[in-house]
């Protein structure tokens, strides 16, 4: 089963003035929150960190046992986890099977970015929207690309135009003409959207909320 946590970071304390609220955190966590200069993107960093290290406690899994593999996704023998941040949400999907998870704050949509990023069948089906509807279903479409990245663990390696999602009688996403074996939930966060992607199709009908302080 894959379960889906999510938590509130917009009252956390920025790390460099309160050190102590990273104190359970590890070395390495620390470590990448301090390398951002900005104060938003060290409470994001911290955020992930508390969020994931209530996840872990939950599941029974120790800090010390994850490693990382050559793309920097973290993995492990029969446990898997993503992590996701966007404007004061941070989110972590977790479970047995190979998981990727995205949330994203609507705002108006980056001027030319789909025609940049996305496949001609994808654009086709943002231009027949307009306005606020169109911002949804962009951010709809970009999560979706985004978590199946992660759960692949290819990341950015992968170019959002080799995969293409088709939203008809649910979600289906192909690579180079054939289907890919992969699920998509998504869950509702008001103003935002928010998909995970899971190898299986097993997961939570809620989504959890996590009060990190």
């Amino acid at each position: 089963m894959i379960q889906v946590y999510a938590a509130d970071i917009t009252n956390l304390p920025d790390p460099m003035r309160e050190s102590s609220v990273m104190a359970d955190l590890s070395d390495q966590r620390k470590e990448k929150i301090m390398r951002h200069k900005m104060e938003k993107d060290r409470k994001q960093s911290l955020g992930a960190g508390l969020l994931l290290r209530e996840v872990l406690f939950r599941h029974g899994v120790a800090d010390r046992e994850i490693t990382y593999g050559e793309n920097g996704k973290p993995q492990m023998e029969d446990f898997f986890f993503n992590l996701s941040h966007s404007n004061g949400v941070v989110l972590c999907a977790a479970g047995d099977c190979a998981v990727g998870c995205d949330v994203e704050k609507i705002k108006r949509e980056p001027c030319g970015l789909a025609r940049h990023f996305f496949c001609e069948s994808e654009i086709a089906y943002l231009d027949q929207l307009s306005g606020a509807d169109r911002e949804r279903e962009f951010f709809r479409l970009w999560t979706m690309k985004e978590s199946y990245m992660k759960m692949t663990g290819e990341g950015m390696r992968l170019s959002l135009k080799q995969f293409e999602f088709v939203l008809e009688d649910g979600i289906s996403v192909y690579r180079d003409g054939k289907r890919v074996s992969c699920f998509f939930q998504e869950y509702e966060i008001p103003g935002y959207r928010v998909c995970v992607c899971g190898k299986e199709q097993k997961f939570a009908d809620k989504m959890e909320w996590i009060c990190l302080i």
